[in-house]
């Protein structure tokens, strides 16, 4: 699935993008803001979960937020239909009360929701979710490996 920033944004949010996030070339800024929407699109059918991005996609998901009429019908449009809240939770917050083992669980969980959704992670996409990063550092896993557990789980589920 591809997704097209003008299939979810109203050109008012993308130029409030733009305007906000100056300091970012304008293919970075498509780059995140796509993660963004993506991460969104994984959410809307989660109950729950640590949020796996990276400041600057954060950042992109803040400023979607302040748009708040917009930001609602955007998460109306998504297939959960439900607003996504947004809760300020710093990694080391997060991780004091999990296990290493249930970090693990729940970041290895996000790579088939994407991958089955989105194909698999590019190194310029990858590094916008921190959980690629936890589980290289962590397990030693590159990329083609959490690809390739995406793609045996999306397959186990078909």
């Amino acid at each position: 699935m591809v997704i097209k920033i003008e299939d979810y944004l109203q050109p008012q949010v993308v130029a409030t993008l733009r305007a906000n996030l100056s300091d970012r070339s304008d293919d970075e800024l498509a780059v995140q803001t796509e993660e963004c929407l993506k991460f969104l699109l994984i959410m809307s059918g989660r109950s729950r979960g640590f949020i796996p991005l990276t400041s600057e996609v954060d950042e992109v998901w803040h400023e979607l937020i302040l748009q708040t009429m917009e930001y609602a019908e955007l998460c109306d449009s998504l297939p959960g239909r439900k607003f996504i809240h947004h809760q300020s939770l710093a990694f080391t917050d997060y991780a004091a009360e999990r296990s290493e083992g249930e970090i693990v669980d729940e970041f290895l969980s996000w790579i088939p929701a994407y991958v089955s959704r989105f194909g698999p992670f590019t190194p310029e996409r990858a590094k916008y979710w921190s959980f690629c990063a936890y589980l290289t550092d962590s397990l030693g896993l590159g990329l083609q490996q959490l690809n390739e557990i995406g793609a045996r789980a999306a397959e186990t589920a078909a």
